[in-house]
């Protein structure tokens, strides 16, 4: 009976050791040296529950990306919005959402593997001016939209083998978007910015299982959107 109190220890620190080699274990270094002006940088730990409501929860998945805008990738310039004319006029909160997408590019589904979008969300008259538009998007922390009536703020989403995941809906209020690196620029017609974007954010797939993405860098367009139908005058 002497010696249960050193067993004891003994045994803690034999459980604590493994425990720490079981987090290096999880350690996962990003650590991107980007080809091009446009690029990404990031890391995916996929889970099959939230892993902000469970601290033991480890990742079923995980890997680092680190993409530059070299086949098959393609690093791009989209939008979404539900603002115009037509059936758009059916939604009561219209947006406007430009993005910066960065996916993997399977020449025999003519469409991404995978990809990251990282979208902005802005009311409709937010881009009626270059001025206004200009104005979005500043050196400066923004938070992750709750849904897309939350505006000036952003959403993050991921695709994967026809699963998608989206921060809409997620609980990230620990988490924020930051901006900076910004360049305005008007060519032909066609205003946009470019900007370097970092954040993380948890994300959620309609099957119920979760994806953090951690250390993301980001560098893309974001362009100047109009509604459906509508011709800016400027």
């Amino acid at each position: 009976m002497k010696n249960n109190p050193l067993l004891f220890f003994t045994a803690l620190i034999i459980f604590s050791f493994s425990a720490c080699l079981e987090n290096n274990e999880d350690e996962l270094i990003l650590s991107c040296e980007p080809e091009t002006v446009h690029y990404g940088g990031f890391i995916l730990r996929f889970y099959d529950g939230n892993p902000n409501q469970s601290g033991n929860r480890r990742p079923i998945r995980q890997e680092v990306n680190c993409w530059s805008d070299l086949d098959p990738i393609q690093i791009s310039a989209q939008g979404a919005g539900n603002c115009g004319e037509g059936y758009e006029t059916y939604f009561e909160n219209p947006f406007l959402g430009p993005s910066i997408v960065l996916g993997e590019y399977d020449p025999e589904i003519n469409y991404f593997k995978k990809a990251l979008e990282v979208r902005a969300i802005f009311s409709c008259m937010d881009f009626s001016t270059r001025e206004s538009f200009f104005n979005l998007f500043k050196p400066a922390q923004y938070g992750l939209a709750t849904d897309f009536e939350d505006f000036g703020n952003f959403v993050i989403e991921y695709f994967e083998n026809g699963i998608s995941y989206s921060s809409l809906g997620v609980a990230n209020s620990i988490f924020n978007v930051t901006l900076s690196d910004i360049e305005q620029i008007s060519i032909n017609n066609a205003d946009f910015v470019v900007s370097t974007v970092r954040f993380n954010a948890l994300l959620k797939s309609e099957n119920g299982q979760y994806l953090k993405v951690e250390n993301a860098e980001v560098r893309g367009r974001f362009f100047r959107m109009s509604p459906f139908g509508v011709e800016w005058e400027e």
